[in-house]
């Protein structure tokens, strides 16, 4: 019998396929539909209670506003006196009133009515002031301070015959919990509201009521919270386990950048389906205890050779590419094996190219480079490159006045026009600096005068297609930029730096340095090139201005050339010239 019939016979049996199939997918349902539910139903709710607690803020701000417009009308005691009653008779809120400072002279300072309502009204573990009718102003905080409130204060307009006025509220965190007690939690399940920072301002459960911040005691499952919501609005996380033995889910207060923290119990959660996987273990267990017996009986060397290949699997999960299966069997375990060897050929094939080249070069150069084992290892050969350097034109002084979403999208379309001009002539991205690009064209093992080529070339289309890219920036809206580019080339070192747990292919040498001052002499829309390069061009090109200049960090003037695309030579504009995108390695 073959081992295709023996499998068949011996291992595919309807009970381990009913087993295997129905518990495995109802198990995997059952968990994803009520974690599914409980995040649907936490994140409305979640919002709901931070819309609620957020209008209950603005209506406490509005009377604040009133009490200040107010200050100016000239019946201002009775209609403050009328609305401050009404502010404090809003729920949570524990003292309102109007601060009064003398004027006095410079030496003794202003006196106020601190002694008059007691050190105790004016402490608070959480102050915001008033920004206008807009909203709030950053806050301060004191986590030490014992008493537990939110200390607003508001001034009340210009300086009078009778000395400053403020209106100072506190308000008890406390209070801003009763929407969410609401939300009838699970059995052990608690809920916080903290600041974006994991300040903590209130709790339901009195076992954090001591705690000042969230992952002051080194808890993971807490520091995971906390960086969550430093980098989202609202989100999940889930505990260790499976099903998790904690879920929290959080939801950002927008208008004062708190955030309501749920934490709920898994095993509760999810009892249910804690309870079918019992059951399921239970009935697969033994529906296992068949197959295996069946497996030693009938199918020992097909069992062994599975085990091999699993073990391979977990060595080549862990980066262990240098196991080798053995191909002498006839059978399909043997044709298994050939081609479990052939996949991890495969395998480390493609992750020497993403890991060491794929994200910084074109996969055809990748693919170059692979050929030669050598600039696989730490450390690197000298070699002669051609280098260039692109830098956008008092780009830092025009971000600045502008928002960091436009920002972002100039700098995305702009890097995405020039990286497809840098791949199709081949050149190898070193880094991004800032606005800045540097990028060498490779020397070892190449045509040194024909990769200078690539980088004028590469250089001229560039700024070429700057001037489509403002035209259509500007057309949108966005502001006109420039770009200057410097051209250099010289002996650097060219090798994988870093470590083996972390490099990058690139460059290193005087001649990186001496590219990046050379760019800089270079006038918006212009190309500079060293003289170095310009004796490796100048058969095909002749230079439109020739200067000498002094280069910081260079002791010795040094002569440079500007280039543009009508210093180009009539007779090089036939076929050695590269098609679009033809470099050379």
């Amino acid at each position: 019998m073959s081992l295709e019939r023996r499998f068949f016979v011996f291992l595919l049996v309807p009970v381990a396929v009913m087993v295997a199939a129905f518990g495995y997918w109802g198990f995997v349902f059952a968990r994803s539909y009520l974690l599914d539910q409980w995040l649907i139903s936490i994140h409305l709710q979640l919002e709901k209670v931070a819309h609620e607690i957020s209008m209950t803020l603005n209506e406490r701000l509005e009377l604040i506003n009133l009490i200040a417009k107010a200050e100016d009308t000239p019946d201002r005691d009775i209609t403050q006196a009328f609305l401050i009653q009404e502010l404090a008779a809003k729920s949570g809120v524990r003292f309102v009133d109007i601060l009064r400072s003398q004027q006095s002279d410079e030496t003794q300072g202003p006196k106020s009515q601190l002694d008059e309502l007691g050190k105790d009204a004016l402490q608070g573990s959480y102050t915001m002031e008033v920004c206008g009718d807009f909203g709030f102003c950053a806050p301060v905080m004191d986590p030490n301070s014992p008493d537990k409130t939110l200390r607003i204060i508001r001034n009340l307009g210009s300086t009078q015959p009778e000395g400053s006025r403020k209106l100072l509220v506190r308000i008890s965190f406390e209070s801003f919990l009763e929407p969410i007690k609401k939300m009838n939690l699970l059995e052990g399940g608690s809920a916080w509201l903290v600041t974006s920072t994991g300040q903590f301002l209130a709790v339901t459960d009195k076992t954090y009521s001591d705690r000042k911040k969230i992952a002051d005691n080194g808890d993971l499952l807490e520091k995971t919270i906390l960086d969550e919501i430093r980098k989202k609005p609202y989100g999940h996380v889930f505990g260790p386990g499976n099903p998790p033995a904690v879920v929290a889910g959080f939801y950002k207060i927008h208008s004062v950048n708190w955030y309501i923290v749920l934490i709920s119990q898994g095993r509760i959660m999810l009892e249910p389906i804690i309870q079918f996987r019992f059951y399921y273990t239970l009935a697969g267990l033994i529906a296992l205890t068949i197959i295996l017996s069946l497996i030693r009986i009938f199918t020992r060397s097909v069992v062994n050779s599975i085990s091999e290949i699993s073990a391979a699997a977990v060595r080549i999960q862990e980066g262990d590419y240098s196991l080798k299966l053995p191909e002498a069997r006839k059978d399909e375990i043997g044709q298994l094996n050939r081609s479990f060897n052939q996949m991890v050929e495969g395998l480390k094939q493609r992750d020497l190219i993403e890991q060491t080249f794929g994200r910084y070069v074109d996969k055809k150069v990748a693919q170059d480079l692979m050929n030669r084992p050598e600039a696989l290892n730490l450390g690197g050969e000298k070699g002669v490159v051609s280098i260039m350097m692109s830098d956008l034109r008092n780009f830092t002084v025009i971000s600045e006045k502008l928002n960091p979403e436009i920002v972002i999208t100039l700098l995305n379309s702009y890097f995405s026009r020039m990286i497809s001009i840098i791949e199709r002539y081949r050149g190898i991205i070193v880094d991004f600096y800032g606005d800045s690009i540097l990028v060498f064209f490779n020397g070892v093992d190449s045509n040194t005068k024909k990769r200078a080529y690539d980088a004028l070339w590469c250089a001229l289309e560039m700024q070429d297609e700057m001037e489509v890219f403002v035209k259509e920036s500007v057309a949108k809206g966005f502001p006109e930029l420039s770009m200057g580019i410097g051209v250099n080339t010289g002996e650097v070192v060219i090798g994988n730096i870093g470590a083996k747990t972390r490099a990058k292919y690139g460059i290193v040498g005087a001649d990186v340095n001496l590219t990046d001052r050379i760019q800089a002499t270079a006038s918006p829309g212009k190309v500079v090139i060293s003289e170095s390069t310009y004796e490796l061009v100048k058969d095909r090109f002749v230079a439109i201005r020739e200067f000498e200049v002094c280069l910081k960090g260079v002791m010795d003037e040094k002569r440079l050339y500007e280039i543009d695309y009508t210093s180009v030579k009539r007779e090089s504009l036939g076929p050695d010239r590269p098609k679009q995108g033809e470099g050379t390695l």
